[in-house]
């Protein structure tokens, strides 16, 4: 019998540190490490730039097998 699970999202801050043709990096506050994230994910009225803060909300990975 398979486990229920439930999606708990959460909401994560950080700062934008790098930027490349096609992307964004991003590193957590709280020391949670980073992610890349392609442009055309991020929502902005302006270019982003390096030290804009950012806030999103996201859910833990979990292993499926």
């Amino acid at each position: 019998m398979k486990e229920e699970s439930f999606i708990n999202q959460n909401y994560f801050q950080g700062k934008i540190t790098d930027i490349s043709d096609g992307g964004v990096k991003i590193e957590f506050f709280g020391r949670l490490g980073s992610i890349r994230i392609p442009k055309r994910m991020l929502i902005s009225k302006e270019e982003p730039k390096i030290g804009s803060e950012v806030g999103f909300m996201m859910t833990y990975p979990e292993v499926l097998e």
